[in-house]
């Protein structure tokens, strides 16, 4: 969902994967779904991974959801704690984001590696209109949609045997903090949130205050007015009226979709929440985010933040890559080249597993 700069990531991460997506799905529409667990599964099958087991979901409107369940040996003699890895709502897969150039950083996959090794079971899935959980072309996406997609997998954690009767946790990246929020707010099985580069301002204030320090003021008053008219009439300028570095954040199929997101801010959700929230951001470059703003609207003080070395998914090495001078994220030629993310801060990630496997008091 951020523009993200410096030597780690250069991609405009609110590139939306649906505009293009292949036919398959059903269409898309309001309401919650029914978890589909493994012993029920006719799909379901053991991937290379031990322990990691190919699961649907039935999302919003029946649309089917593919995702990875991730089983830790601990759960072989008792139930323990299920943690949902909620997708952004850009382009990516189950395992994590895509960045320049096609690059996939696997967040999610590594995070749901190291939960598992903490005695953790996670559940993640692709987004609708993405990978395998494939839609309509036709369809597009709603907030409302993604939310009861996320509640679905909530369900299935809180149905199957090795988690059953424990604490559900839900994991957010970028702007699928601004879902877990809304789906913590009015989901009482949810125990603890973690919030993973999630914007504490709108996503207008956090895109303007980026494209400002990468492209100079006037790319982020067009940000800020190009939302402004979004959110008044619900509809967006053909895409050679934008400047360039905008195009990819505003697809014009996705109006309504957008004029909804953009909308949200994320503070009256955290108001509504009760239960324990994590916020981790980078340390070199926390402002666009405002964790403060974002610890400070979640009630009795139960948000706590903390830093990561790396950048926005905790990345802290890789390798250099090659980079597509065509590649439309790219908007600077004074920025570093992107690197592949291969290691995690581990600092970071022991913040979130030990979060996340704390017992709650009863």
């Amino acid at each position: 969902m951020f523009l993200r700069t410096g030597a780690r990531s250069l991609a405009l991460a609110l590139v939306l994967a649906v505009v293009g997506a292949a036919c398959g799905g059903s269409g898309g529409g309001s309401g919650g779904g029914d978890g589909i667990g493994l012993d029920d599964d006719p799909l379901a099958a053991p991937n290379e991974s031990p322990g990691d087991r190919a699961v649907q979901i039935t999302g919003a409107n029946r649309v089917r959801l593919f995702g990875t369940f991730s089983i830790p040996p601990a759960a072989s003699a008792a139930s323990v704690p299920g943690a949902l890895i909620i997708p952004s709502a850009g382009d990516g897969t189950r395992d994590g984001s895509i960045g320049v150039g096609g690059v996939p950083d696997t967040w999610a996959l590594d995070l749901a590696t190291a939960l598992s090794n903490a005695g953790v079971a996670s559940y993640r899935y692709d987004r609708r209109g993405t990978a395998e959980s494939k839609i309509e072309p036709e369809v597009r996406l709603t907030v409302d949609d993604l939310v009861a997609d996320a509640k679905a997998g909530v369900d299935l954690l809180a149905e199957r045997r090795e988690t059953m009767g424990k604490d559900i946790s839900v994991i957010s990246y970028d702007s699928g903090g601004l879902l877990a929020l809304r789906l913590a707010a009015s989901d009482e099985r949810i125990k603890r949130v973690v919030l993973i580069a999630t914007p504490g301002a709108t996503l207008a204030d956090a895109h303007a205050a980026q494209l400002s320090a990468v492209n100079g003021p006037a790319s982020g008053e067009a940000v800020r007015a190009t939302v402004a008219s979004l959110i008044a009439n619900r509809t967006l300028p053909p895409l050679n009226e934008l400047r360039s570095e905008l195009r990819p954040l505003f697809p014009a199929a996705e109006a309504a979709f957008l004029a909804d997101l953009y909308s949200i801010d994320p503070t009256l959700d955290a108001a509504r929440i009760k239960i324990p929230v994590l916020i981790v951001v980078p340390a070199a470059d926390r402002a666009p985010y405002a964790p403060e703003r974002l610890a400070a609207a979640v009630p009795n003080g139960a948000a706590q933040v903390t830093t990561t070395a790396g950048g926005p998914t905790m990345s802290i090495a890789g390798r250099p890559l090659p980079v597509n001078p065509n590649d439309p994220a790219l908007h600077s030629s004074s920025m570093a080249g992107p690197v592949s993310p291969d290691v995690r801060d581990a600092s970071a990630v022991g913040a979130i597993t030990g979060f996340l496997s704390a017992a709650t008091p009863r």
